[in-house]
């Protein structure tokens, strides 16, 4: 098996695993067993289980690399509705490292680091396209406003920590439950929606509500 498609084979059984059951209770040995490749060929690879979950990492940071830097280039509500339900998806499919962030990073440094590097990036292309859709007016804020780095700031708060706070409160882990973090962002959103906004997300979240009956 070629050495590229040995580590892809790794990773994917991975995720699946620790989305499982855990990082913790995981280890190299039973991902190589389920791989179905020897322990040592996975050492080969992925010298730790650190090295596996930074590897990860670096598949979610490419993700959001290639399909989501132009977001600026189309302010609307339909975009933002996008915006968010593609991050739903990406905290459903790595749902192990969002439920152990914190711990991950502790471990890690040089793990934080990358996840540092990736928000700021991310925090920043956030920024302009929330700028951008004051500019279409649909949010009525002054552009680079306190008020508005504050309300960016609560949106990643809730973003990355909301699985945690299912855990902690121990309520269901579905798709569900995490889409509720998601509206509870455009509740604290809505305030500074302008009435073209509302609208057009009154208009989204009905027909949303039509295509899932």
């Amino acid at each position: 098996m070629a050495s590229k498609e040995t580590q892809t084979r790794i990773t994917i059984k991975a995720i699946e695993l620790f989305n499982e059951h855990g990082t913790r209770a995981i280890s190299t040995n039973r991902i190589a067993d389920e791989c179905e490749v020897s322990r040592g060929n996975l050492h080969y690879h992925f010298r730790t289980k650190e090295e596996i979950v930074k590897s990860i990492f670096q598949q979610i940071d490419k993700e959001i690399e290639e399909s989501w830097y132009d977001d600026h280039l189309h302010p609307s509500m339909e975009r933002m509705h996008l915006m968010f339900s593609r991050q739903m998806r990406l905290i459903w499919n790595y749902r192990f490292f969002y439920r152990e962030l914190a711990t991950l990073l502790q471990k890690d440094e040089r793990l934080k680091m990358l996840f540092m590097d990736m928000r700021r990036k991310r925090a920043k292309e956030v920024a302009w396209f929330f700028n951008e859709m004051v500019k279409a007016g649909f949010i009525d804020l002054p552009e680079h406003s306190h008020k508005m780095e504050s309300l960016l700031l609560v949106t990643w708060l809730i973003s990355d920590h909301w699985v945690p706070y299912l855990d902690m409160n121990d309520l269901e882990f579905n798709k569900n439950n995490i889409q509720k973090g998601f509206d509870l962002i455009f509740q604290i959103l809505d305030p500074y929606f302008t009435e073209k906004a509302k609208k057009e997300h009154e208009g989204l979240i009905l027909r949303k509500n039509i295509n899932a009956a």
